[in-house]
């Protein structure tokens, strides 16, 4: 009886450790063990998209077990506003789904297919055990997903941004039941729409509400069908990112027959990212004479103590799949910086949640991630970032530090 007991409970806690791949260290990449780290911030140096994407999600689900394994992967080609709208839509729970990307040649390559099994989701259950969620992906690479890992594969096939937007949105809706009544709103035809929404996209990916595209001077009918769809007591709360500059104010008030408009905007992208870390949104969306339902929307943040995920404007192909740090682990916003300088806007949001040298707790949650390499963030922008996140105020150069302090353990004769 006894060892019947115990062959149970051994079998019990095999089953409860899971049969994932293992951890990142084990048939995984390289690039890992280059991260470079300081007191207060560590670098994830992916050195083209496609290996960042998979940098990131070593980094966050060591998949050992299946608490910490995802539930499925999005799998994307390179094109930054198709792989934008995903985020936006898909990352989010139930799906809990980090992004990686095809190669350049539109085939999956042999280190993200490893990586792909490594991560061996869970499947998500709200949608018939899904494993994978492949948009704009060939039929050929789909097969071989299918063939060679066994996976569950949905499909999205939708050439323009703004239509995937209204597929996923309904897409969305179906797995959740309901439509989220907080939209965010980015200009797909500003050279610089994706940049002044990145923030807010790390947002949906953490939190998952709703996504649309306008043109600068337009409203598309998809996008118009989408806002239709929302039924909040004012129709829905739109969050437009960008300035009258990117989104018109002519489109601000035309937005205005669905719901209630508002912007997330500052003078330039590093601005705008800046707002919107702090940005909050908090307040009744629906209800009934006796109680209501509210909204949400916006980290709100402006203390220390917190996350951040920090890179380059120019590189969003690999921001985009790095908003997978604010949807699992410590969560936190996303903001910009130039190559070799931490613009002003930025650098005073960071000194506004600097903590306080006399009470310095939160020092050891002040933290950042720098996404790319030093061609893309420098080591010395890297090194700016980390003293803006001390509680102390840090020379430039820190090799006079010892020189100039006295010796304790001095001989004396």
């Amino acid at each position: 009886m006894i060892k019947y007991i115990c062959s149970i409970l051994i079998g019990s806690l095999l089953i409860s450790c899971g049969n994932t791949e293992g951890g990142p260290g084990g048939g995984s990449h390289p690039l890992q063990q280059e991260a470079t780290a300081t007191a207060y911030t560590v670098r994830l140096p992916g050195s083209n998209p496609e290996e960042q994407a998979i940098l990131l999600t070593q980094t966050v689900y060591p998949a050992t077990r299946e608490d910490n394994a995802v539930g499925a992967i999005i799998l994307v080609p390179q094109d930054e506003q198709i792989a934008f709208t995903a985020m936006h839509r898909i990352t989010h729970m139930p799906v809990n789904a980090p992004m990686l990307y095809l190669s350049q040649d539109n085939t999956v390559s042999e280190q993200t297919l490893r990586e792909m099994k490594r991560l061996k989701p869970d499947g998500v259950l709200q949608d018939e055990r899904t494993d994978v969620y492949a948009v704009n992906v060939p039929a050929k690479e789909v097969e071989k997903v299918r063939e060679i890992l066994g996976y569950r594969v949905r499909t999205f096939y939708e050439e323009d941004p703004i239509q995937l937007a209204s597929v996923l949105d309904r897409w969305q809706a179906a797995l959740k039941a309901d439509h989220p009544d907080e939209v965010i709103i980015s200009a797909i035809d500003h050279p610089k729409g994706i940049e002044h929404g990145i923030g807010a996209m790390g947002w949906n990916a953490h939190m998952g509400k709703g996504f649309a595209w306008v043109y600068k001077d337009s409203i598309p009918q998809a996008t118009k069908d989408i806002l239709e769809r929302r039924y909040g007591d004012f129709g829905a709360f739109m969050y437009l990112t960008g300035g009258s500059d990117v989104i018109s104010d002519k489109v601000a008030k035309q937005l205005g027959r669905y719901g209630l408009v508002r912007r997330i905007a500052g003078k330039n992208v590093f601005a705008s990212n800046s707002v919107n870390a702090g940005y909050k949104d908090f307040g009744r969306n629906w209800g009934w004479w006796w109680d209501w339902s509210p909204r949400s929307l916006g980290w709100g943040i402006a203390q220390a103590g917190h996350n951040y995920i920090i890179g380059n404007p120019d590189d969003m192909l690999y921001m985009i799949p790095a908003a997978v740090l604010g949807h699992m682990g410590k969560h936190g916003p996303i903001l910009l910086v130039k190559p070799d300088s931490v613009p002003k806007p930025t650098a005073d949001y960071l000194k506004m949640v600097k903590p306080f040298k006399t009470g310095p707790q939160e020092t050891i949650l002040n933290f950042a991630w720098i996404i790319g390499d030093t061609t893309s963030v420098s080591t010395a922008t890297q090194q700016s970032v980390d003293r803006l996140l001390s509680p102390f105020d840090i020379p430039v150069d820190t090799t006079a530090y010892l020189p100039k302090a006295p010796i304790l353990q001095e001989k004396k004769d």
